[in-house]
């Protein structure tokens, strides 16, 4: 059996945690630069705000009162997120941190008798230690897991345990397909033209039809659905991760480069924080730059350049160094810029880099370059880069004193 456990409305459940007062009102998180909703109360839902929908779109309910929009606010989510993955690892012999607000738990030799009382138990300890409310489905594969813990948040039940993949059938036929775990905007056109709407439709079809229109993904999907595992935990289990990225969207578009520099080098340092964070080292960089799809002359902008290291490394100057180096290849003045990301790839482990044979001097980072990182990891865990976001904006503020900044209540990170 496997369990997933699923923090409802997390971004918002976080906030609350912060600010009390904002328990029952509708209340929506934003994404970075506050374009559009990331996250949203069930007073929100009930308003009809769409998840992804533009913030545009609702200001007026926020100008009326009747809506609040906040800034995301990251190292928040991510402190209560470790907090709570750690609760879920005391039910669970293994388990996988599948994102910031889930987690799959392995509950295998465990009596089926007993994982209802556990589920119950777990529900309470993450609501009076942390004051989250989460739902945790429990299922003989990851795929039904995922069913019932949708199922359970609909029907506004913390848990659900099921046995046996013939319990739900009744519910694959009212469960829309697109909203299967796997099966995102292009495989459920694909489904739609076959006439095929519900997770009970889906199951009806013959495997060798839903390999042949879906492949492997689809076949893994249509067997899970019956009860048989095919996803193994271990392939989200990962000590590095395949990529480390960061891209924002900035407020309108950017001509300026050293405001676009000085963005990449930020998204730069940030990267390879968390690539020493997690003990890797990367192999290669890319920066990418964006035009304004909204606009006609520069939707179309799409360019992005790769520095390759000889040797694998971690050291934010290095890092940042090749990201202005890529950065210099593809800027054109001419075009007004959208969008911008930092791309880390080519992840190894810190302590098994091979060095390369053509390297004429292919030696590790002295111990004193390293001892600089480390030293400056624990100043900005100390004293986080949002630690005085009035300063910072009367400081960009001053600088620039033409633009303007919305805050929604609260200072973003700028």
């Amino acid at each position: 059996m496997t369990g997933l456990v699923d923090c409802n409305n997390f971004f918002v459940s976080c906030e609350r945690v912060k600010d009390p007062s904002l328990e029952g009102r509708a209340v929506v998180v934003l994404s970075n630069n506050d374009g559009c909703v990331v996250a949203r109360s069930n007073e929100a839902k009930a308003l009809g705000i769409k998840m992804g929908q533009p913030f545009f779109e609702v200001r007026h309910l926020v100008d009326r009162g009747e809506l609040i929009a906040l800034s995301s606010r990251g190292r928040l989510y991510k402190e209560i997120s470790g907090r709570l993955h750690r609760i879920f690892s005391r039910y669970a012999p293994h388990q996988i941190d599948y994102s910031i607000d889930e987690a799959f738990l392995d509950f295998s030799g465990i009596p089926l008798t007993e994982l209802e009382p556990m589920a119950t138990h777990l529900v309470a300890s993450c609501w009076e230690e942390e004051h989250i409310p989460v739902t945790i489905g429990i299922a003989p594969t990851k795929t039904l897991a995922k069913v019932v813990t949708h199922l359970c948040k609909h029907s506004g039940r913390g848990w659900g345990v099921v046995g046996d993949a013939a319990d739900l059938r009744t519910a694959f036929d009212t469960m829309p397909a697109g909203e299967l775990w796997g099966i995102g905007r292009r495989l459920a056109k694909a489904l739609f033209r076959e006439g095929v709407y519900t997770v009970g439709q889906f199951m009806r079809r013959d495997k060798a039809w839903v390999k042949k229109l879906m492949g492997v993904v689809g076949e893994q999907i249509w067997l899970e659905l019956r009860g048989v595992p095919c996803k193994s935990l271990g392939a989200y289990e990962r000590a590095t991760q395949e990529m480390i990225s960061e891209t924002r969207t900035f407020p309108h578009d950017e001509f300026d480069y050293e405001i676009i520099r000085e963005r990449i080098t930020r998204y730069a340092d940030h990267v390879a924080e968390k690539l020493r964070a997690m003990g890797g080292r990367c192999g290669e960089i890319t920066v990418f730059l964006r035009g304004n799809r909204f606009n006609e002359a520069t939707k179309d902008f799409r360019r992005e350049a790769s520095v390759r290291f000889p040797s694998p490394v971690m050291s934010a100057s290095v890092i940042t160094g090749a990201a202005v180096e890529a950065l210099d290849r593809i800027y054109t003045p001419q075009i007004g810029m959208k969008r911008a990301g930092v791309i880390l790839s080519h992840l190894t482990y810190a302590n098994v880099v091979t060095p390369s044979l053509f390297d004429p001097e292919p030696a590790p980072e002295p111990e004193a370059h390293r001892a600089l990182m480390k030293a400056i990891d624990a100043v900005n865990r100390r004293y986080p880069r949002d630690s005085a976001p009035a300063l910072k904006k009367a400081t960009v503020a001053a600088m620039r004193p033409d633009r303007s900044f919305s805050t929604f209540g609260r200072d973003r990170q700028l």
